[in-house]
């Protein structure tokens, strides 16, 4: 995508009105969000060729073209298994289990603008599991929660890191991936990250939005793990009082400002995005994680319209309000981002899809439609509609 890094940010806690520094608790910008000079670049993978039948060890062979990228990132069905710094070719042996696998080959800029490519082959059963790829865990009993069949959860948190977002945030360049659709940076793999935040933002739509009297209402924004050991989901994370700050909508040179956010008497926040800023949020305090056992991520909220002034005209019908979900890794559960580097890793975004008068989920996952379906995390979507 096509923007630089914001450096540093301030945070303004909506829950205590206190303002601290990005090096305290609080999460930082998605690094997703960032810009990659290289905009001519490429990704051709020689070996193995698009739809061959192969043998476990698979010879991996791929070039990029145009300046040296900060890494090269090789994923397996959309798990990140290696990566290679400021190289412009990759050749590697793969271990891979039998059966149908996508090999996409990314190559990226300060974990941020990417360009790729993708091969599907067949590892042939050769009787043996072998072990670099991510193996599905055994499915749990969980689910669907109180609400509904656990397919319609699994299908409603997947559908959300599929397609083309339903319109484009104001103000953030088409070239940004995310300003498209899903995005996957890190995936399952935390490069040694021990934390993780989940995220959301909401958006006036590129069309602009000109209702006056409308907010966007944002509850239950929380975090599912889900072991690979185990093949069992945790709720990490768990709030409708997120914090948040309003960013320019292109996060350029990191500006922010307080957000317009009141609390509503059921306990949960609503916000308004526009002129310029978006509303980034977030909950607090971060989440621990087992580096080793992680199986997949799930970060969701829920948000709908509703009236700002209830003595005034109701303009929902003319709002134009987008929403989408995330996460990021964290070293720990206090300080700034890793080392030296001006971003945190992220974790994936999902789709950004239109705000409406209804309860909608808003959801971000790195585990594959298929898994989520057999083992889905028990989230409560009862009258929520994807």
């Amino acid at each position: 995508m096509q923007f630089y890094r914001p450096r540093a940010r301030s945070v303004i806690s909506v829950s205590q009105y206190t303002v601290l520094a990005a090096a305290l608790l609080f999460p930082l910008l998605t690094s997703a969000q960032a810009r990659w000079r290289n905009t001519n670049g490429s990704v051709s993978i020689q070996s193995p060729a698009n739809g061959a039948t192969v043998s476990s060890p698979v010879a991996l062979s791929a070039t990029t073209s145009g300046a040296t990228p900060t890494s090269i990132l090789v994923y397996d069905n959309g798990s990140l298994i290696l990566r290679k710094y400021s190289v412009s070719t990759i050749t590697a042996p793969l271990t891979l289990t039998p059966g149908a696998h996508a090999i996409t080959v990314q190559a990226t800029e300060n974990r941020s603008g990417r360009v790729s490519a993708t091969t599907n082959v067949i590892v042939a059963d050769q009787g043996s599991s072998g072990g670099n790829g991510t193996p599905d865990p055994p499915a749990s009993s969980g689910g669907s929660g109180s609400g509904g069949a656990s397919g319609d959860v699994a299908t409603q948190i997947s559908g959300d890191m599929t397609g083309s977002n339903e319109g484009h945030p104001h103000g953030v360049p088409l070239s940004w991936d995310w300003a498209n659709g899903p995005a996957t940076e890190e995936g399952n793999n935390s490069e040694g990250q021990q934390a993780m935040t989940a995220w959301g933002v909401v958006y006036e739509a590129s069309q602009g939005n000109p209702a006056s009297n409308t907010r966007v209402n944002i509850r239950n924004v929380q975090t599912w793990f889900l072991s690979k050991s185990k093949g069992t989901w945790t709720m990490l994370q768990n709030t409708s009082n997120p914090d948040g700050e309003a960013y320019v909508e292109d996060f350029s040179n990191d500006s922010n400002k307080s957000a317009d956010v009141r609390r509503e008497p059921d306990g949960t926040i609503s916000v308004t995005a526009g002129g310029g800023y978006n509303f980034h949020f977030y909950p607090s305090p971060r989440a621990s994680i087992n580096q080793n056992d992680i199986g997949g991520i799930v970060t969701i909220f829920e948000a709908r319209l509703i009236v700002g002034d209830p003595s005034r005209a109701d303009d929902r019908s003319t709002a134009n309000y987008l929403a989408g979900a995330g996460g990021d890794y964290y070293p720990s559960l206090t300080g700034s981002w890793p080392g030296n580097t001006s971003y945190n890793p992220g974790i994936a975004i999902g789709k950004e899809k239109y705000v409406k008068t209804y309860w909608r989920s808003f959801a971000m996952s790195t585990v594959p439609a298929s898994q989520l379906t057999q083992n889905p995390p028990p989230i409560d979507l009862t009258g929520i509609e994807p």
